[in-house]
């Protein structure tokens, strides 16, 4: 056996446990002194990558001058293209897993920690494609034929998984664009519900009732969407309508009645009460105040016990509330006074 192959292998020796230990011992140290722990993750990776890539290197080495059959040089190359192809790809995973989720942990936004961590798998499939196709490119595959086969199978599975894919951009968007967040109220049609999860496919609400409704993204990006999460204060507008047969000095005092009665409830500032309508069966007045809470229910109670109140000190006053109805005023003919 040629001395010279011991040679190699013991420089190639020297070179990967010096690396090691550099990357394990010596340049952790300097390290320390930084604020970030990206560094010691870099060094610790390298160090897994380069006792396996050394020993492969190192055998690779040997066999070239062992004198080996064609045969057998051939399957030594196509294990150490693997073997490097496998450590290569790990150790590009790692590192850029680890730099992404730092960049999304420093940007404090929950949705794209949420959106980094769905995307990481088609992330890693990407640099595992990559990979194979330089495994290929190695062993003198005509690479040519591998993209027309790629290219073939995509069109096919795109089409495949059209609707998935729309679903999948559907919620790239909602994470990048923030239409609405979990544990946020919102409305989406005739749905009035809060947010509990925003899936891959598909989000779930729960409304009011405390069922839980599924919707698919695209639904949900493809209509008007009101969300309630941000609203310093809450604005209520509506009418009541008293009847006919009130007298004018009632009339007067429903304002002040209805100020009164809001501007004592918790939460709620009164804005205005108007007497704005003579309608066809009754005396309309227009109702406006603001509840300064994102809680939708308890704006529901505000407004609940202020109605009560409205009614109850209404009941107390004798004043009565108008119903739809109709008045038939029949005149006399002089035929029928005569009789």
């Amino acid at each position: 056996m040629n001395s010279s192959i011991w040679i190699e292998v013991a420089v190639i020796a020297v070179v990967t446990f010096a690396l090691y230990f550099s990357f394990t011992r010596i340049l952790p140290r300097l390290t320390r002194r930084t604020n970030s722990d990206f560094d010691d993750f870099l060094f610790k990776s390298l160090s897994e990558f380069v006792l396996p890539a050394g020993v492969t290197f190192a055998v690779a080495v040997a066999a070239q001058d062992l004198g080996l059959p064609a045969k057998a040089l051939t399957g030594v190359d196509v294990f150490t293209s693997v073997v490097f192809v496998v450590l290569g790809v790990r150790l590009v995973n790692a590192i850029t897993g680890r730099f992404l989720k730092g960049l999304a942990r420093r940007t404090a936004d929950d949705d794209m920690q949420m959106l980094l961590a769905s995307a990481m798998p088609l992330l890693r499939s990407v640099v595992w494609l990559l990979g194979g196709l330089i495994c290929l490119q190695r062993f003198g595959v005509p690479m040519t034929a591998v993209f027309t086969a790629i290219g073939g199978a995509g069109f096919g599975l795109a089409f495949a998984l059209k609707e998935p894919l729309s679903e999948l951009f559907a919620y790239v968007m909602i994470l990048l664009d923030k239409p609405f967040r979990v544990g946020q109220f919102i409305n989406v049609g005739s749905v009035w519900a809060t947010v509990e999860k925003i899936g891959v496919r598909s989000t779930h609400l729960r409304n009011l009732r405390g069922e839980v409704i599924v919707m698919n993204n695209t639904m949900l990006t493809n209509s008007e969407i009101a969300n309630f999460a941000d609203m310093a204060q809450r604005r209520m507008i509506y009418r009541i309508g008293v009847t006919y047969s009130t007298g004018v000095g009632l009339m007067r005092e429903i304002p002040s009645m209805i100020e009164s009665i809001i501007s004592s409830e918790d939460h709620v500032r009164f804005d205005r009460c108007h007497f704005v309508e003579f309608a066809d069966s009754s005396l309309n007045f227009e109702i406006v105040y603001y509840i300064d809470t994102r809680d939708y229910g308890i704006a529901l109670n505000a407004q609940q016990n202020i109605n009560l109140e409205i009614m109850q000190t209404f009941s107390d006053r004798g004043i009565e509330f108008a119903f739809p109805s109709q008045t038939l005023y029949l005149e006399k003919s002089a035929s029928d006074e005569v009789s």
